[in-house]
């Protein structure tokens, strides 16, 4: 019967915090449309597995206090003793959780919602502290029973306060056309390269060793520097902001994916991180599909296209392709680069393989249509680089690990090495067909670092071992600009992502909308480009109705 009292009291506990983890996803998730049996749904799905953890969290610990201590089991199967300390210590862990969540996924929330959140945070830390203190009260002075009523009181107060701020969450504004904007004639043009992986501090090392010529042209002729960008540094995130210019808490695209839990129709996209979310997916309790949310706002494409001039977009190739007969081009081309890897057959550099067809044949198929098209806008964006820094990070930066043979080192410290010169042959491509009015702008929205131990023990307990560079934290990308008008040989400081967008606005003749977070890089124009060439502004391309 103790045991079962314990247990008792150790659900219900566990209920509690499924119920704020609940809350911590439907804080995460802005698109959501919340109401209150959203949240309880949401806790019943979470009670299945992170519930049942706090529940054998909460047994534990009270068996353990109870053995060293000697003090007996909660007296009733609703204890208000057990449960205020449990309350109480629970809500200190989910904060933790809440804190990291908050600075990782900052760029969802625009102001208001950050004052929203804090606020939050600080209601529900006074909530564990009066716990506590009451609890200590209870215990080692005057036993009282208004002590845990004080405690459910203000515990309901905190609840229905954090509940009725999450109802409160400032909607999407819904566009208005107040005015009509007549775009001139568009006569320059802008060509994007994205190469996803690459740091600025490589491309240098490799530059200084003269193994990347064009990448060298372009810092000799152009404007370069380290790329700002913002957690969570997913791909499908970070290009909506890039060609929107603003962060995502302003366009709202915020996951490829979405997470369709039984019995809640209702959309969740974006999975906290530190639980593991995801995994669920192994035990069959939630399906990942593909997210087809329409976007909400413009981005430069739309504006381009809406002023009647031809754009062409090639997004990057990451989705696996069946093997099929093999392309003579691209095996040659292949070995140009990596002649002395013919016969290696490892599954890792068989992904590194795949990859490089992959890029090569989406930036074939590319130049061919930019040739055809002969668009005012266009990009290309590649991501093979970061499948083989995935797997060989460690043999270029063996410092970073300490645990690398030697002959691993001679064999496969190349391999990302050879795949930046291919990168760099790509854009010497793109140099010797730029037009006279193009801007050619090269970037990589992330680095990557060397995965971290904890994450590299996790990694293998996943089954990826071979795993050793990961972009989770958003380190600095590389950009670099070359075209007419722009000054030479400047390194510029602190280019963020969004302030890619507006440039490209300016650069074509466009206004810039006072919405967007980015801002033009005014740096990168030498002087008689930026006097013929004045920055205008408008309220927000979602208020204006653009005229031909």
């Amino acid at each position: 019967m103790r045991f079962l009292r314990v247990l008792t009291n150790s659900l219900i506990s566990g209920f509690f915090f499924s119920l704020l983890l609940a809350l911590l996803l439907a804080d995460l998730n802005i698109n959501l449309a919340f109401k209150l049996p959203v949240l309880f749904k949401l806790a019943i799905f979470l009670m299945l597995s992170y519930g049942l953890l706090a529940t054998l969290l909460c047994v534990f610990v009270a068996s353990v206090y109870r053995f060293f201590t000697g003090k007996k089991s909660p007296a009733d199967y609703i204890s208000p003793s057990f449960l205020t300390l449990s309350f109480s210590l629970l809500t200190l862990v989910y904060l933790v959780i809440f804190r990291e969540n908050f600075a990782y996924f900052l760029s969802f929330f625009v102001p208001g919602l950050r004052s929203i959140l804090k606020t939050q945070m600080m209601a529900l830390f006074i909530l564990a502290v009066a716990g506590l203190v009451l609890h200590y009260q209870h215990h080692h002075q005057k036993p009282r029973s208004v002590h845990f009523a004080i405690f459910f009181a203000l515990l309901g107060i905190v609840l229905a306060f954090v509940l009725w701020q999450r109802l409160n969450y400032p909607p999407l504004q819904k566009a208005f056309k107040l005015a009509n904007f007549e775009a001139g004639p568009i006569e320059k043009r802008v060509t994007l390269l994205g190469f996803e992986g690459l740091s600025l501090d490589y491309i240098l090392q490799l530059a200084n060793e003269r193994k990347l010529p064009n990448f060298s042209w372009l810092m000799e002729k152009g404007c370069w520097g380290r790329l700002k960008s913002f957690t969570p540094s997913d791909p499908f995130v970070l290009d909506h902001s890039l060609n929107t210019g603003k962060l995502p808490g302003k366009h709202r695209q915020i996951s490829n994916v979405r997470y369709m839990i039984p019995g809640l129709g209702d959309k969740i996209e974006v999975a906290p991180r530190f639980i593991l979310f995801r995994q669920l997916k192994r035990f069959g309790l939630l399906n990942i599909l593909r997210n087809d949310s329409p976007p909400v706002t413009k981005d430069i494409w739309k504006i381009v296209e809406d002023c009647g001039v031809a754009t062409l977009k090639q997004g990057r190739p990451s989705s696996p392709q069946l093997p099929g007969k093999p392309n003579p081009k691209m095996d040659k081309l292949f070995s140009t680069f990596y002649k002395d890897f013919q016969y290696e057959t490892s599954g890792t550099f068989a992904q590194v393989k795949q990859a490089f067809f992959r890029d090569a044949e989406s930036e074939e198929n590319a130049f061919q249509g930019r040739s055809e098209a002969q668009p005012k806008l266009f990009s290309l964006s590649l991501d093979g680089a970061n499948v083989a820094e995935m797997f060989y990070y460690k043999y270029s930066f063996p410092e970073a690990f300490g645990d690398i043979r030697q002959e691993e080192i001679q064999k496969y410290g190349s391999v990302i090495e050879k795949y930046c010169q291919f990168y760099d042959q790509i854009i010497g491509k793109y140099l010797a067909s730029l037009k006279e009015d193009e801007l050619l702008i090269v970037y990589s929205a992330y680095g990557v670092e060397p995965l971290p131990f904890w994450k590299r023990i996790v990694e293998w307990v996943l089954g990826n071992a071979a795993v050793s560079s990961y972009h989770e934290e958003a380190p600095d990308g590389a950009v670099f600009f070359y075209g007419k008008g722009i000054v030479r040989g400047k390194n510029i400081d602190a280019v963020r992502l969004v302030d890619i967008a507006p440039t490209i606005l300016y650069y074509i003749g466009l206004p810039v909308g006072k919405d967007m977070d980015g801002v033009v890089r005014g740096s990168l124009f030498d002087r008689e480009f930026a006097d013929e060439n004045p920055v205008f502004t408008i309220s927000s391309y979602e208020d204006v109705a653009i005229k031909k």
